[in-house]
């Protein structure tokens, strides 16, 4: 597992498991423990100088949530790419997210929308890069993926029930990290149309078109899936 050589306390012995899902978790979506990663728990106790019971805690919650992998008996790895998965993460965050935008509140509270728009500015360098380079890598596509949830953290404000703040966290997680590893697949095409609504969105204070653009995101995602068409109506068609 390619961790670092020297050891330093990541963890405190006194904190509790949490804290060692936390920083695991981070470690994953900034690259810093890549795809493939074999994680053993005696390189991951040297490494945070933990014990291993809050580790085999922390990798079990990481598997739920579809960052890491496991083979009893055999293996526990980071999560290899699975691009298929990608779409469905997208349509069923779109589904949360759209419920967070409230007139007045979060990205749109007056107070919010120059620092929102700011962070929405800032995707423009990495979403350049990206479409620069002929042959994007993981850390080209995760500096762009990880500007564009800088923003989305900003759409949440700072009063989101603790059910809905739980499912966003997994999804946005496993997102995040699935996401890094498109590469050239990433559709920067659809991430910049996205933007710019959100932003022309924000500087109107304009909920139901900052809607819209989560909802524009989820059709033309859902849009390149494969299998049966829904019984029903999805909500953007509505």
């Amino acid at each position: 597992m390619p961790v670092p050589h020297d050891r330093q306390t990541v963890i405190a012995r006194r904190l509790h498991k949490d804290d060692v899902h936390e920083t695991l978790l981070a470690a994953i979506v900034a690259g810093v423990l890549p795809e493939g990663s074999r994680l053993r728990d005696s390189d991951l106790e040297s490494w945070l100088g933990v014990s291993r019971t809050p580790i085999r805690a922390a990798l079990v919650r990481l598997e739920h949530i579809g960052l890491v992998e496991a083979v009893p008996q055999c293996w526990t790895r980071v999560a290899v790419a699975r691009p298929d998965v990608v779409p469905a993460l997208v349509v069923a965050l779109c589904a949360l997210w759209r419920d967070l935008v409230v007139e007045g509140q979060g990205a749109l509270a007056p107070e919010a929308a120059g620092g929102v728009r700011r962070a929405l500015a800032r995707c423009a360098a990495p979403l350049d890069a990206y479409r620069a380079d002929p042959a994007p890598d993981a850390d080209r596509c995760r500096a762009l993926v990880d500007q564009v949830f800088a923003c989305v953290a900003l759409l949440r404000g700072g009063d989101v029930p603790d059910v809905v703040r739980g499912a966003l966290d997994g999804l946005e997680s496993r997102l995040r990290h699935q996401a890094a590893l498109l590469g050239r697949h990433l559709d920067a095409d659809l991430v910049g149309a996205v933007l710019d609504e959100a932003d022309a969105a924000v500087a109107a204070g304009d909920a139901l078109r900052l809607r819209g653009a989560v909802d524009e995101l989820a059709r033309r995602t859902a849009s390149r899936c494969s299998g049966p068409t829904p019984a029903s109506d999805p909500w953007w068609r509505s």
